[in-house]
């Protein structure tokens, strides 16, 4: 079956600079905070300079890694755990904080693109050990969870999930030193001299507060005496299988979605395979990992669409779509259907070839168009390997041609799937997508 050309149906493409810039301006404006975080404490420095100098925003490749991990935590937690226990707020001792995942013992969840060592997390990773220290004693809880997910660009020999559990015998003195800083940070704010907080662990190592810091100068060490005052830190193996037993995807839905539309191969396999049971230790690997991954990417998007600050209240609306079993949710933001998506590529893609090089994200977007009877639509490219920063974000405003006939595509590929017995019966991904498939064997495609 033929690809169905896009681009015979993209009237024009326009780079709106103005909308560009006003999301950019949301991506680059930071108010400091007003009260004392667990987090603050884990980094006096830092908490300090963050708060005398709300115009120092850290780099957008920085950025990205902060949103990753927020959209991580979000959709692993709702992953593994139920919503009435996730983000937990707790305050204790002028003190505030959210426990990733809180039902019986804080758990926290952290990630990380850099190798953790499993036997030394107290030297690799001591602000992990601390933050948990400080929720567990605000809940009086002697035990915590670290959950760490390992960020990797190759093959692994394992799934990239390490669990640990700690221990925290004495209560009494972390909370002690959770007085004794936040005390510090208080002073150091209103006497507007960091000189009596200890160095930050950034120090030489790209801080962003480095040009306003005075770290040079400090006399006052670092300390970790939370992180010290933990006991039985130990890789927990039982409780990591608990949760990669969770990982179970859930059973599609009879009902279809729009991007069952734009890759219906892809669906068509997915549905199969959810119905099957992985034949060996291997295959089972394989599949955690590939879940975690797609949390991480998916927390990502999620993650970066509220840090753009998707609209003010009113702004966007979510337009339900239901055609027999397609359903689905359109987002219309300034009255245009909009898409948001973060191609891996280092550098730009010229506007000529944007609807090739992308027909996927253009099929998307035209199909989401038609469903609302819009001829014009908003496609929001985020570049994340591209280091120059007024380079990452890129706002194209495209009008489509032949809404009715876009319209009964989508409609088409939805029937097409609701009784296809070959993956041969249904449309093709895009032909440079099928040497990254991990279905082309059984696709037959080349």
């Amino acid at each position: 079956m033929a690809e169905f050309d896009i681009a015979s149906y993209v009237s024009h493409i326009e780079a709106n600079r103005s909308v560009k810039d006003a999301l950019m301006q949301n991506l680059s404006t930071r108010r400091p905070p007003y009260r004392i975080s667990v987090t603050d404490l884990t980094n006096l420095k830092q908490a300090y300079f963050k708060r005398k100098h709300p115009e120092i925003v850290p780099p957008l490749e920085k950025r990205q890694l902060m949103w990753a991990g927020t959209g991580f935590h979000k959709l692993f937690g709702l992953a593994v755990s139920s919503e009435e226990y996730l983000e937990q707020f707790v305050e204790a001792e002028g003190i505030v904080g959210k426990i990733d995942i809180y039902e019986n013992i804080p758990v926290e969840v952290k990630t990380t693109s850099t190798t953790v060592s499993t036997g030394d997390l107290l030297h690799h990773r001591p602000t992990y050990i601390e933050q948990l220290g400080i929720y567990c004693t605000m809940v009086n809880s002697s035990q915590g969870k670290i959950i760490v997910y390992q960020r990797q660009d190759g093959e692994s020999l394992q799934v990239p999930l390490t669990v640990y559990h700690v221990g925290f015998p004495d209560l009494e003195a972390i909370r002690d030193e959770m007085r004794r800083r936040r005390d510090l940070l208080i002073q150091a704010l209103i006497s507007n001299d960091p000189s009596n907080l200890p160095v930050c662990a950034w120090f030489g190592k790209g801080c962003d507060y480095a040009e306003v810091c005075d770290c040079k100068t400090t006399s006052v060490p670092l300390s970790n005496r939370i992180a010290e005052l933990a006991a039985q830190i130990q890789v927990d193996d039982a409780t990591c299988q608990q949760l990669l037993d969770k990982f179970a995807e859930p059973q599609p839905s009879r009902l279809f979605r729009i991007n069952d539309a734009v890759f219906p191969r892809k669906t068509y396999f997915r549905r199969i395979k959810s119905r099957e049971t992985p034949s060996d230790e291997e295959e089972f690997r394989q599949e955690k990992e590939q879940y975690l991954r797609s949390i991480d990417e998916l927390g990502f998007l999620g993650a970066l669409r509220d840090s753009l600050r998707y609209g003010t209240p009113g702004e966007v609306q979510s337009i339900p779509i239901q055609h027999a079993s397609l359903s689905d949710l359109v987002q219309v933001r300034q009255n245009l259907p909009t898409i948001l998506r973060d191609p891996k590529f280092r550098s730009l893609v010229d506007r000529s070839q944007l609807t090739w090089t992308f027909s996927h994200y253009f099929l998307r977007l035209g199909f989401e168009c038609a469903l609302t009877d819009h001829s014009q639509g908003r496609l929001l490219l985020y570049y994340t390997k591209i280091p120059r920063e007024d380079a990452k974000l890129m706002v194209y405003d495209v009008s489509f041609g032949k809404l009715d006939v876009l319209k009964a595509e989508v409609l088409r590929r939805i029937q097409l799937l609701e009784k296809a017995t070959s993956p041969l019966q249904l449309p093709k991904c895009p032909s440079w997508m099928c040497s990254y498939c991990s279905y082309q064997s059984e696709c037959g495609e080349i």
